[in-house]
Formats: C-alpha cells, sequence, structure tokens
C-alpha cells in the first residue's frame, strides 16, 4: 500500500481523534458517527500493517521495539474499550441494541478515550524521529536555531500546562465520575488545547528516544 495513503490514514484518525475530545462541541449523533467512522479507520491501519503483528514474536527485542510492542498492544485495547463502551452509551447510532446506559459504560468511555489519547500521542512521538531529525539538521546552526529551540521548549510547556487544565490525568484514572467541560471556553481553545498536548506529548518522546540512543550509540562506539 502507497506510504503516502498510510500517512494520511493517520492524520486523518489523528484529527478525527482529537476533534471527538470534545464531545460538548458536537452534536451527539455526529460524534457517534465520527467515532465510528475512527474506529474503522484504525482496524484498516491495523489491517495494513498485518506484517508487524506476523513479525511481533521474530528477531531480537531490543528495549524500543518491546516498548512499541508494549504501546501498540495497549492502544489497539483503548480503542476496543471506546467501541465497546461507545455503543454501550449510544443513544443515536447504536441506539437500536437498546442497551440500557449504565455508570459503567461512561467510566469505560471516559478511561478508554483519555488513554487512548496519550497512547495515540506517545505513538506519534516514535513515528516523528525521520521529520524530527531533518528539521534539526536543517535549523542547527542556522539563524533562527535558538528561535527553534526556544518554540519547541514552549510548545512543551503549554502542552504540560493544557494536560493539567484540560485535567487529562484525573480522567485517566477515573477520579471523576463524569468528564467536565467548561462550556463557556470556546471550542477553538479547548481543541487547541489538546492539540498542544498532543504536540507535548509526541515531543517528549522523540527526546527521551533520542537520548536513549545517543547513549546506546556511546555504548556500542566504546
Amino acid at each position: 500500500m502507497n506510504k503516502k495513503f498510510r500517512i494520511m490514514l493517520d492524520i486523518v484518525m489523528t484529527i478525527l481523534f482529537t476533534i471527538l475530545m470534545g464531545y460538548y462541541a458536537t452534536d451527539n449523533k455526529v460524534h457517534e458517527i465520527l467515532g465510528t467512522i475512527t474506529f474503522i479507520l484504525f482496524i484498516i491501519h491495523n489491517i495494513l500493517n498485518i506484517k508487524w503483528y506476523k513479525g511481533i514474536f521474530k528477531g531480537k527485542h531490543t528495549f524500543q521495539r518491546t516498548f512499541h510492542i508494549i504501546l501498540n498492544s495497549l492502544l489497539f485495547i483503548a480503542m476496543l474499550g471506546m467501541m465497546v463502551s461507545g455503543i454501550m452509551i449510544s443513544s443515536d447510532v447504536f441506539a437500536f441494541f437498546d442497551i440500557p446506559t449504565t455508570m459503567f459504560g461512561r467510566r469505560l468511555h471516559m478511561l478508554s478515550t483519555s488513554w487512548g489519547f496519550v497512547l495515540m500521542a506517545i505513538h506519534v512521538g516514535l513515528h516523528i524521529k525521520s521529520f524530527m531529525n531533518k528539521l534539526n539538521v536543517k535549523m542547527k546552526n542556522s539563524t533562527f536555531e535558538y528561535v527553534y529551540y526556544f518554540v519547541l521548549i514552549l510548545f512543551a510547556g503549554l502542552g504540560i500546562y493544557s494536560f493539567i487544565d484540560l485535567r487529562v490525568c484525573e480522567d485517566m484514572f477515573l477520579v471523576n465520575d463524569f468528564k467536565f467541560f467548561d462550556y463557556e471556553q470556546s471550542p477553538i481553545l479547548f481543541y487547541l488545547k489538546y492539540l498542544l498536548v498532543l504536540i507535548a506529548v509526541a515531543l517528549i518522546i522523540f527526546f527521551i528516544f533520542s537520548c536513549i540512543r545517543k547513549v546506546k550509540n556511546k555504548k556500542d562506539v566504546s
């Protein structure tokens, strides 16, 4: 399958996932339709990467490869949790199942969506190596080198602040029974905060694994 198609599929899924985090900003029916589309795209994504699953138990399992396997497994579980819980609490698209809405279904949906978003951001961070390395090489020793580093730090800082402000951690560990939204807040600002969380997590993961690779390379050389 064309690599560009896979990249576009991943980008569309990421955008849809981010939109789905703003339940209050969309009509419930729209939310359920977008959620169903996202899950279908996720299944297609996994089918296209079936060779990766077949090779899980083959070859050497380095730290990074093991991390990938655990991450993808957890993300798959989170996506299943989102779809199952979405069907359980559906009032439009899957209403024909006539499943009574329960607190368990709501809590499972909040748990799986919050973890799913963070895991997705980590997944993105592991797949931006090529892009970030090219960007780092281009910006290093350039006129805008320090501006570039400042922007990266700024994004990371704003992302961490947004993570706290959005109470993502509270949702991940079910501190509250319901997801709290600031209905007076502009949906644009809300989505911007989630986008910043995504960028921050991805950047942090990228730099952590970059440091790990540098340490490993030094050990190999010595």
